[in-house]
């Protein structure tokens, strides 16, 4: 302990500050009168503001206010020699420091804002507090993306020195978070849980203190930027079978709706972290939402084939039971049939005998050229009958009729498949916040 009574003319502090570091020695060793004695250090971290939360690094990037306070032997002296010195301010590279770090660093700068001075007092108590930006690993749990709550992580400890040494106890403060930490439009501070634990080595047993920074996302921008888009493109699927296909722009509708959610799923990946372990639960939402707009494309396609299919073409009897359309051409079926309408055959016959009718008594040239000419149009009736009339019956309607069907069966499962993706994500939303909340 310096105890000189100072009478020189230069300040007090000036000469108590020359005293004690000249008689300080080493920084290196403890500053103890005993070998066997533990310095206890006390710590304190205040949260300022989050600069950057990211997600995709899984990084922390946030200022505080870092406090350390501990007992030092060598930094001692009699207030009654020195009446007016009731605190000196030493730079903290000429005394003992505590060899505090943050184990969960990831910035290499991190030394840097030790430089800060410390205050002293008389009766050896050092505090060391200085504003500080701490660039931190933080694990992202990005399942209830983006109504999500970050817990992040700062362990400090000694490297150097075990608990018989030294001893790290966190500060008890009154004052609360709400005092330091300033509000931005992306984070909510909802807490800092400070504990201390002690971990065993094969070098012995060394303490820490863990701070544990509760962070909560503002959903409000991703909802309105990306969420609620995204719902509504969902329903745009939807419309797409119900536009009718002789618009020509059922495809061209949904490839845009699948680019569009395509483009917002690659938006909302970018703010997150490439695992696979914490997938974000409105990723079963976007799954099945580009499978309708897939489908959209697939089931444009097959119905616009349907719908301009050749009209001479009847539509196959499997695909009229399949799709159980009835077809609109049943008479004129029949009158291809064998075994047809007996209506329909009598007034073929009938037709057949008014050609040869008109022939015998329009005719004025041999026999044998009225029997050419009578046999020509009954030779070339089976011909004329079955190949006219087949190019003349129109299946469009039938057609058109299988490939309504089939698009609303795929607009039935597409509105199935919507309501379920639906249903099932906010089940997940729900049930996962329940479990966070034990």
């Amino acid at each position: 302990m310096v105890a000189i009574q100072a009478t020189n003319p230069k300040g007090l502090h000036s000469i108590l500050t020359k005293e004690l570091l000249s008689d300080y020695g080493p920084t290196s060793p403890r500053p103890v009168s005993d070998v066997n004695k533990r310095i206890n250090v006390e710590i304190n971290l205040a949260v300022v503001r989050v600069i950057e939360l990211n997600e995709r690094h899984q990084t922390l990037q946030q200022s505080a206010f870092l406090d350390m306070h501990w007992h030092d032997d060598y930094l001692t002296w009699n207030t009654s020699a020195y009446p007016d010195v009731n605190v000196l301010i030493l730079p903290t590279d000429q005394i003992w420091r505590p060899d505090i770090h943050l184990f969960e660093n990831v910035d290499r700068n991190f030394e840097s804002f030790k430089d800060v001075s410390a205050w002293v007092y008389p009766d050896g108590t050092v505090i060391w507090a200085a504003p500080v930006i701490l660039y931190t690993a933080c694990r992202i749990d990005a399942r209830l993306f983006p109504f999500d709550t970050q817990h992040c992580t700062l362990r400090f400890g000694s490297w150097s020195y075990d608990i018989n040494q030294l001893n790290l106890t966190p500060i008890n403060r009154t004052d609360g978070i709400a005092n330091f930490f300033i509000e931005n439009g992306v984070w909510h501070l909802e807490d800092v849980i400070v504990e201390s634990v002690v971990n065993v080595y094969p070098e012995g047993i060394f303490p820490e203190v863990v701070y544990t920074v509760v962070l909560h996302r503002r959903p409000l921008f991703h909802v309105l930027s990306f969420i609620l888009p995204c719902v509504l493109l969902s329903f745009l699927n939807l419309l797409a079978f119900i536009l009718p296909t002789a618009s020509g722009e059922k495809v061209s509708l949904g490839i845009t709706n699948l680019l569009a959610l395509v483009l917002f799923q690659q938006l909302i990946g970018d703010f997150l972290p490439p695992s696979s372990s914490d997938m974000p639960i409105i990723s079963y939402y976007f799954t099945p939402m580009i499978l309708i707009g897939c489908l959209s494309i697939v089931s444009g396609v097959l119905v616009a084939a349907l719908y301009h299919q050749d009209k001479t073409k009847p539509v196959p009897q499997w695909l009229l039971d399949l799709t159980r359309v009835h077809p609109l051409t049943n008479a004129t079926l029949q009158l291809l049939e064998p075994n047809g309408n007996d209506e329909v055959k009598k007034s073929a016959n009938s037709s057949e005998a008014g050609v040869r009718a008109g022939v015998r008594k329009n005719s004025s040239v041999s026999n044998g050229h009225c029997v050419s000419a009578i046999a020509y149009p009954v030779q070339e009736r089976g011909v004329f009958t079955d190949d006219h009339l087949r190019s003349r019956i129109d299946y469009s309607s039938d057609w058109r009729k299988v490939a309504a069907v089939i698009d609303k069966l795929i607009l039935m499962f597409g509105i199935m498949l919507t309501v379920s993706a639906i249903i099932i994500t906010v089940v997940l939303f729900i049930t996962s916040e329940e479990m966070n909340g034990i």
